[in-house]
């Protein structure tokens, strides 16, 4: 009875302060957008990490007369291998030749093909680093009819320290972004109580509980994060087009992102709500 009474409450005074109101729900979906365009970046971010991670790989050159499907069933045997892929020497060159469109000349000096049949070893996250790497390739080499590997072990150093920087970064940089959007929100929410001390102040004279007084207040929290969530999924939707526009492998939000959202609106609606009218009757 009290909850009911408390939201009729609280859709009266949003009807009375829609002022005060929409200036909230502007702050509150401001501050959520610039939360969730953190959050698509970071997202986009570790997704193109993620690719990169997935390019890590050893090649390894055949001799002319090694049997590519003998060799990639013995390489399968080994643990940490992920996929093993046949180029075979056309293919190799073909591929060669998309790369040095401009120089196409360089290849002419050669009579023939220069170049070997190789095969492109694929391994799973755990193997992907230099001890990986190259406790693999030493395995590889011990099979007849490899004649050489490469797999860039400085540069997968230098991508793993990169991807730990960015993600420290990326961590207390969200942690700032939150703390300063529960802050925003929560002064916001206190302007207003604030504004509404008198309308309080009589509540309590007639007798009102603290928990009574708090419903209306609640309510409105909820609302304001409900609709600042539904703004801000709105503007990260066209932002998201935008960079489409700029970018062909933009991550879109989805579903997930949209509940999230809505469910940080009203996280801190509620919180901001709370704290500031508990503040304000002490």
């Amino acid at each position: 009875m009290a909850i009911r009474i408390g939201i009729r409450e609280g859709l009266k005074t949003i009807q009375r302060n829609s002022s005060l109101f929409f200036l909230s729900l502007l702050v509150i979906s401001i501050s959520l957008f610039l939360l969730a365009l953190f959050g698509l970046v970071t997202v986009n971010l570790y997704h193109f990490m993620s690719r990169l991670d997935e390019k890590i790989e050893i090649i390894a050159f055949l001799e002319d007369n090694a049997d590519p499907e003998i060799l990639t069933a013995n390489i399968l045997k080994i643990k940490g291998i992920k996929e093993v892929i046949y180029v075979s020497a056309d293919d190799a060159l073909i591929a060669l030749q998309q790369e040095l469109k401009d120089t196409e000349e360089v290849l002419k000096v050669f009579e023939s093909n220069p170049l070997p049949a190789s095969l492109r070893i694929k391994l799973y996250r755990p193997y992907r680093n230099t001890e990986g790497l190259k406790e693999i390739s030493s395995k590889v080499m011990l099979l007849r009819g490899i004649r050489e590997t490469i797999y860039g072990g400085e540069l997968v150093d230098q991508l793993k320290k990169i991807t730990s920087v960015i993600t420290i970064f990326d961590l207390g940089l969200l942690v700032i972004i939150i703390f300063s959007v529960i802050f925003v929100i929560f002064q916001t929410i206190k302007l207003t109580i604030f504004a509404r001390s008198r309308e309080i102040e009589i509540m309590k004279l007639v007798g009102a509980s603290d928990s009574f007084i708090a419903i209306p207040f609640a309510f409105e929290g909820i609302v304001q994060g409900l609709f600042g969530g539904l703004i801000a999924f709105a503007l990260t939707i066209i932002t998201s087009r935008l960079a489409l526009s700029f970018f062909s492998n933009v991550f879109f939000p989805q579903w997930w992102f949209l509940l999230g959202i809505l469910a940080s609106g009203v996280f801190f609606g509620i919180i901001g709500s709370s704290i500031a009218l508990r503040k304000f009757l002490q």
